[in-house]
């Protein structure tokens, strides 16, 4: 009997001591601290992962998919081999087409990058995971803006 007394005991404190470490506002002395606040908008910055003093970053027209690398391209020989469609069969269109990795976003996904909405129609060779490729007027434009990293959204319609 004393056993399975110890035994309960000791499966209480490694649940509650698991349960406070995976949820810090249970932790002791968390509540009405000034370690986790409440924002004006009721936002609490607490649990796995949250950074003391950063909000996660959100957009109200699409879900983040994080940070990805942005490369460009354009019509040229270079770029594109000098093809005037892309692979969906569209012509390449500036502030609109975007090259992307098609087993994670299929022709017609909505992207949001840097406040423009693209629309994946195209896919590259080296286009793969959380790389993405704009279109471009010109070759110029393209290197002008070179590689860059930048937070991505999914835009759902």
């Amino acid at each position: 009997m004393r056993r399975s007394k110890t035994k309960a005991a000791v499966a209480a404190v490694l649940f509650f001591s698991c349960f406070t470490a995976s949820f810090p506002a249970f932790a002791k002395g968390a509540v009405g601290t000034s370690e986790i606040a409440a924002e004006a908008d009721g936002y609490v910055n607490a649990g796995p992962g949250a950074a003391p003093g950063k909000e996660a970053e959100t957009d109200p027209s699409g879900i983040s998919l994080g940070t990805f690398t942005i490369t460009g391209y354009c019509g040229c020989t270079k770029c594109s081999g000098g093809h005037n469609l892309t692979y969906s069969g569209t012509v390449p269109t500036p502030n609109h087409t975007l090259s992307a990795d098609l087993e994670l976003y299929p022709i017609g996904t909505k992207l949001k990058i840097d406040g423009i909405v693209y629309t994946v129609e195209d896919k590259g060779s080296s286009v793969d995971g959380n790389l993405v490729d704009i279109y471009y007027a010109t070759h110029e434009e393209a290197l002008e803006k070179g590689t860059y990293k930048a937070e991505v959204f999914l835009v759902e319609e």
